[in-house]
């Protein structure tokens, strides 16, 4: 009977990339893991980048200002011990994680076809810290349990995925318990009520009002980074 190898899930946040031109970025990164022979190890890569498609996602940025998630390096390798130097170009790093995945709905996937890959919609990476004041299991119990069905039910999102913060790659950036990857239509960077899956104006409110409470439940609201991301699948066929 075979062994089925064990995968990491890191994530790589970026400030700032080289290019805003993903076939560019995509070419960058296989020339890399070619470069220091780790593209055997890589089983899955995902690169989301700020692009004109989610130019209106700003809206639901925070903060508003001076926020530097730019770009988000989702890999699923094979090997645990790989030096971050193996894995990414020398680009500005605003932090660097190990996570552990939970997959509450199955975000659509790029179309094998596109030229580009990219996934529909936008993505909503948000980083937060939990409360201070409850206890590491109770809050990420509650997140688990209880506040992502209260997402999904008061938002538009077709696809929705929780990470665990396990460990700090390196010592840049601020330190946080979680990261949530939230799949939106595109009508919904442009459109509350499409945004919060509402019909009217009353039901608006009350899913934003329902949203705030679970979420101040057991996050700690002023640590908030919130960015609006293109996701595109990198193709690691000529890699492999």
């Amino acid at each position: 009977m075979s062994i089925k190898p064990m995968t990491y899930n890191l994530k790589y946040l970026f400030e700032q990339l080289p290019s805003t031109n993903i076939t560019d970025l995509e070419a960058l990164l296989k020339q890399h893991w070619h470069l220091h022979g780790t593209e055997r190890s890589i089983v899955s890569a995902h690169l989301a980048i700020e692009d004109s498609a989610v130019a209106h996602g700003s809206r639901w940025r925070r903060p508003r200002a001076g926020n530097r998630l730019k770009a988000l390096l989702s890999l699923q390798v094979q090997i645990e011990v790989l030096e971050i130097e193996q894995l990414v170009p020398p680009w500005p790093l605003l932090a660097a994680y190990v996570v552990d995945t939970a997959v509450v709905i199955s975000p659509p996937r790029a179309k094998q076809a596109a030229a580009l890959q990219r996934t529909p919609g936008s993505l909503q990476v948000c980083l937060f810290r939990l409360r201070s004041d409850m206890a590491k299991e109770d809050a990420l119990d509650y997140w688990r349990q209880e506040h992502a069905a209260i997402a999904c039910a008061t938002q538009s999102t077709f696809g929705y995925r929780q990470h665990v913060i396990t460990s700090t790659e390196t010592n840049v950036g601020a330190k946080y318990d979680g990261l949530v990857e939230e799949y939106f239509p595109d009508a919904a960077l442009t459109n509350a009520e499409i945004f919060f899956n509402s019909k009217n104006p009353q039901q608006l409110s009350e899913h934003i009002a329902q949203l705030t409470a679970s979420s101040s439940t057991f996050i700690d609201m002023t640590s908030l980074l919130v960015n609006h991301l293109s996701e595109y699948r990198i193709n690691l066929t000529p890699c492999h």
